[in-house]
């Protein structure tokens, strides 16, 4: 498949404690609220490692990126349990 100007593809991804784990290590953030849970068993996902899901498009077809912008609205979550 090639790529053209204006087109979308989307996928989903589910990031794991593990991969906040790693993630942390590898970059260094370490902020209180990546690794210690709220009063709601959350804790918050680095920004930069959500900002890894278009890495995906490039490796699936074979592209480098020159410039990427991202603009993040609110905070992405991981909780212990789906039910909390």
């Amino acid at each position: 498949m090639s790529l053209q100007v204006r087109d979308i593809i989307s996928f989903e991804r589910t990031f794991t404690v593990e991969d906040v784990e790693l993630f942390t290590k590898v970059s260094g953030d370490a902020g209180a609220h990546h690794v210690t849970p709220d009063e709601q068993g959350r804790i918050v996902i680095q920004g930069l490692l959500t900002a890894t899901l278009p890495t995906k498009i490039g490796g699936d077809h074979n592209v480098l990126a020159r410039t990427v912008n991202f603009e993040f609205l609110r905070p992405v979550y991981w909780r212990r349990y789906n039910n909390l």
